[in-house]
């Protein structure tokens, strides 16, 4: 397998290939890492990229030399590749020699389904379709097309026809559309060739690239693998230092006194409604548990797509004709799909979060830390998560957006005061349940683990402080 991944900060391939002696990241820059199996995967957190649209999974593996690598990886292939780098290696019988299956790239299996998908419709077109014959009504020499009637001049439409030699009158054969494109014919000269040349053109294609380019990119992967040179780690970054205990280190304003500036400035400073406290009141949740899951569990965009193609297949607007069931009806789909895989993935979190909302504050599960509130749009909040002791140059542990609540004023939005202390209790599904001065903030989506992806944790922190930071030269 030759996957896209992370190796500390780096970009590029991990190679996992018989032709290798073991598993090798190959990054851009032509320098290879080997990673040595038998090691301990000690922790694996999911990170949420473009605000909730995409994750991944940082995964900090120790391998048996005692070094510590964090690997970027998609989430299928983060609890394959952890428990196969743990297993011990051993010696084993060689088995018999099978045909190598490459993994196609996206490209080619984006142009294998879509062949497949036109090859669909011409069988469904011609298995059962009626084939007859029509009349000749009108030839439109200005689009190539002649208007057409069959049984008996009650059902009429426009095909694609030869305007040179055709006239009023004459019969031609066509196939008549099963449902649902009822009332329409093609053709059986033209259509039939273009639907060819578009669905076998395609298929070719992605064919090509999964047996022929696929392979090829791979054997050229091993070949760089091979003369690469070892990968030598350098100094860390600046201000992504990481202390003897294994907890990141950021030497400029992303510390806990630059961002506890920074929203306190924001609170004085910041254009849009104000924060005050959640209209729930003290010893309760900042949103109901009902609406929470509600939210949680349809709260993707897709309804968007769903509801605009069905209400452009139901009022035909822009004269798309049966071409409108077509493209709207894979739109529809493919919304379906998204609305349904999204509601599968957070209703796992559910069960968890409002068992540790329910569970009692007394329980020694519930850690003190310190937090810092900060607000990239009105109601978007993500709460900062810092160790209880330590200055200010201390760094942040997690990031764990809220879900958005009413604030107890008018025009107000509900959250916690900037800077203060919480009681945080990890639910064992990603999301942090924290409560502050009694109320218990639920979750928008699961939290960022800060030491996972240092470079990440930096963007994701500069996209909620920018709007915070004060102007210089303002007092």
């Amino acid at each position: 397998m030759h996957f896209r991944c992370r190796l500390d900060g780096r970009k590029g391939r991990l190679l996992v290939d018989p032709r290798l002696d073991g598993p090798v990241f190959l990054d851009r820059s032509g320098n290879t890492t080997a990673l040595t199996r038998g090691g301990e995967p000690l922790d694996a957190t999911v990170t949420t990229l473009n605000r909730a649209s995409v994750e991944k999974v940082g995964l900090r593996y120790r391998t048996p030399e005692g070094r510590v690598l964090r690997l970027g990886l998609a989430t299928h292939d983060a609890r394959t590749l952890g428990a196969w780098l743990g297993e011990q290696t051993r010696t084993a019988p060689t088995a018999a020699r099978r045909l190598p299956l490459p993994t196609a790239p996206p490209w080619a299996v984006l142009s294998l389904a879509v062949s497949l998908f036109v090859g669909l419709v011409a069988a469904d077109v011609a298995l059962l379709g009626t084939h007859t014959t029509a009349e000749v009504i009108r030839v439109n020499h200005d689009d190539d097309s002649c208007t057409v009637g069959w049984d008996g001049g009650s059902q009429r439409t426009a095909v694609d026809c030869d305007t040179t030699h055709s006239r009023p009158g004459d019969p031609i054969p066509i196939v008549a559309l099963p449902w649902p494109f009822l009332g329409e014919a093609v053709d059986t000269r033209t259509t039939p060739l273009a639907v060819a040349v578009v669905g076998g053109g395609l298929g070719l294609l992605g064919l090509t690239g999964a047996l022929v380019v696929s392979p090829l990119v791979c054997a050229r992967r091993i070949r760089l693998a091979r003369r690469a040179d070892p990968a030598v780690p350098g100094p860390p970054a600046a201000g992504e230092e990481e202390s003897a205990d294994g907890w990141p280190r950021f030497t400029d304003d992303l510390s806990y006194a630059g961002l506890t500036a920074a929203a306190r400035h924001g609170d004085r400073h910041r254009p849009g409604p104000k924060v005050t406290l959640p209209r729930r009141g003290s010893g309760r949740t900042s949103v109901s548990p009902r609406a929470w899951v509600v939210a949680t569990v349809l709260g993707t965009g897709a309804w968007y797509l769903l509801l605009l193609s069905c209400a452009a297949i139901l009022d035909d607007h822009f004269h798309l004709g049966h071409w409108r069931f077509l493209v709207l009806g894979t739109v529809a789909i493919v919304s379906l799909a998204r609305i349904g895989w999204f509601a599968v993935d957070r209703a796992a979190l559910c069960g968890p979060v409002i068992r540790t909302v329910r569970s009692s504050a007394a329980d020694a599960a519930w850690q003190p830390m310190r937090y810092v509130r900060l607000c990239r749009d009105p109601g978007e909040m993500v709460l900062v998560l810092f160790r209880p002791e330590g200055g200010d140059g201390t760094a942040p542990l997690f990031l764990q957006p809220i879900s958005r609540s009413r604030g107890s004023g008018r025009r107000t939005i509900g959250g916690p005061a900037p800077v203060g202390e919480a009681l945080v209790r990890d639910t064992g599904a990603g999301p942090l349940i924290c409560e502050i001065d009694g109320i218990r903030y639920l979750p928008n989506g699961r939290a960022t683990r800060a030491a996972t992806d240092l470079a990440l944790t930096r963007s994701q922190l500069r996209s909620f402080a920018e709007s915070h930071v004060r102007p210089d030269g303002r007092s």
